[in-house]
């Protein structure tokens, strides 16, 4: 309910100036506001007051409300709303541009859904339709006094100012378009951006192709096309620079590189675009565009060789832990005095929750490594380049990060053990064909002559018996993770105690004693028994 006071050019005109501005705007039938960065914008004429009093009724609105004041001065206002259930906080300013009062509403933190749940539209209101009214009252008589008393009491030299406000570009992407378009202070974002999306589509276009061709040439074999799909595409990321623990570690670094530019599916590139954009609009103007595109680059390099050294197989790729990498630098500004005290704690509260909550190790198919690698050594790099900030050596900031890039990577590289899985697949499969070709012609000559018998031992099942036995050693020697190598262990002793006993049972029909060999038959087969026992046990942990 609109209460009008009889002063004209009073504070309740505003009132009457915002109401119609809500009716032409259709506002009170859409109180919610969408976007990467939600917001309510309300442009309304002073109506009668000079600029200094508007603001002087503005700055004691903001405190009524217990809204954080961050900058006041005689151009406008920049205060922080306290956490809500809504929004993390809403950076509320007041702009006087022509004779107009600009007020803005705008989300601090990155909004899941994309709204503000009617939080900016009641802020507008709550300020506008009730609380200006009420200072206005108030300040009625002594308005010039106080007025003059506030402007007296601003200081010379402000830590922040309307031109460079605490949320950076954000606050300027007022369409979906917008954060796709470099602007001054918005330039490299929008960039990796576009570069991004147009290396997933071409890198999707010609993985399609290759699918296709892999498929009809497995119908042409007659073998089974789904089959051999499955198996191939780990082949046609690796061509396409994904990355793998054992290609980076044996010399393949620029998949360190390539990979935080390669994406597996449509909701796996919008969801990482989405906080590039918030992120980098925040940031990107605060470091400097070039400050900012090589941290991005190096703690995507430092996400990515975490991530290879914690993963012990399987294909990588994302810019998630650059992304990460971003928000470790801003942690760590927010941890400094690089931004004013009342926008460091709107911005420190949301980034907290925004990171704590993604960064929780939930989900199997989730780089987390990646996400923890970037994020520390984005803080770092933050703590870097603040310092560079501050004494104003920006292009120490590019020097150190490097140096710590150069020297984590190379340690990481030369150090890391390289897994052979795909060796180690190869003996498995070796075995299991072997094994199985020997246990037919062992077992099948039972019907032939005795003659025929040792023939078929001698000339065919002792070679393979050989053969079985170098594969065992190789399998023992091959590099594999702890649980893994302690399997084959057992795996490869099983084969070793199946050699014997088959070339115990090639002597005792060769030499037809049924006694001489048979007691260490029977301590050979109960090995075997043991460790089947003990590889299916193994086998069942490594599957938990």
């Amino acid at each position: 309910m609109l209460r009008l006071s009889k002063h004209a050019g009073g504070a309740y005109q505003v009132i009457a100036e915002y109401t119609v501005y809500l009716l032409t705007n259709n506002l009170i039938l859409k109180p919610m506001a969408w976007g990467i960065s939600p917001r309510k914008v309300a442009v309304i004429p002073l109506c009668g007051y000079n600029a200094s009093h508007y603001l002087t009724l503005i700055y004691h609105a903001f405190n009524n409300l217990g809204w954080r004041i961050s900058y006041f001065d005689r151009d406008g206002i920049i205060a922080y709303t306290p956490i809500s259930w809504e929004s993390y906080a809403e950076e509320v300013s007041v702009r006087i541009v022509n004779n107009h009062a600009v007020i803005k509403s705008e989300c601090v933190g990155y909004q899941f859904f994309f709204t503000d749940y009617g939080k900016n539209e009641k802020n507008l209101e709550l300020l506008i339709n009730g609380e200006i009214a009420y200072v206005e009252y108030h300040l009625q008589d002594n308005l010039e006094q106080t007025t003059q008393e506030l402007i007296d009491s601003i200081p010379d030299n402000q830590f922040i100012s309307l031109d460079n406000p605490p949320m950076g570009y954000k606050e300027k992407l007022r369409s979906f378009l917008s954060a796709f378009v470099p602007k001054k202070n918005y330039f490299i974002t929008p960039l990796l951006v576009l570069t991004n999306i147009a290396i997933y589509i071409v890198t999707h276009v010609i993985m399609i192709v290759m699918m296709i061709v892999l498929f009809m040439k497995a119908a042409q074999h007659h073998g089974d096309p789904a089959q051999n799909l499955i198996r191939s595409m780990e082949d046609i990321y690796l061509s396409l620079g994904f990355s793998s623990r054992t290609q980076v570690l044996n010399g393949q670094v620029w998949r360190l590189i390539t990979n935080t530019f390669l994406h597996f599916s449509i909701m796996h590139i919008a969801g990482n675009m989405i906080v590039l954009i918030y992120i980098g609009s925040l940031i990107e103007s605060k470091l400097g565009k070039w400050n900012y595109l090589f941290l991005y680059l190096f703690t995507g390099i430092c996400a990515s060789i975490t991530s290879v050294i914690w993963r012990d197989q399987g294909i990588a790729a994302g810019a998630s832990g650059a992304i990460f990498g971003l928000f470790g630098v801003l942690l760590a500004l927010l941890s400094t005095n690089f931004y004013e005290n009342n926008a460091r704690r709107a911005l420190l509260i949301s980034t907290v929750i925004f990171v704590a909550y993604n960064i929780i190790p939930i989900g199997n198919h989730v780089d987390h490594a990646a996400h923890f690698g970037g994020l520390i050594t984005g803080y770092i790099f933050g703590w870097i380049a603040f310092l560079g900030l501050k004494y104003q050596k920006q292009s120490l900031t590019t020097i150190f990060a490097l140096a710590i890039t150069i020297l984590c990577t190379s340690l990481c590289i030369q150090f890391a053990p390289v897994y052979d899985f795909k060796e180690m697949q190869k003996l498995s499969k070796q075995t299991e064909n072997l094994s199985a070709d020997l246990s037919r012609k062992f077992y099948g000559s039972y019907g032939m002559e005795r003659g025929q018998r040792l023939d078929v031992f001698k000339n065919t099942v002792i070679p393979d018996v050989d053969t079985l036995n170098r594969i065992a050693k190789r399998m023992a020697n091959i590099s594999l993770p702890k649980k893994q190598k302690a399997i084959v262990a057992i795996k490869s002793k099983l084969i070793t105690q199946e050699c014997k006993l088959y070339t115990l049972l090639y002597l005792e029909f060769r030499d037809n004693d049924p006694v001489k060999y048979r007691k260490e038959i029977n301590a050979t087969t109960q090995k075997i028994n043991d460790l089947r026992v003990d590889w299916t046990a193994m086998g069942d942990d490594s599957n938990e």
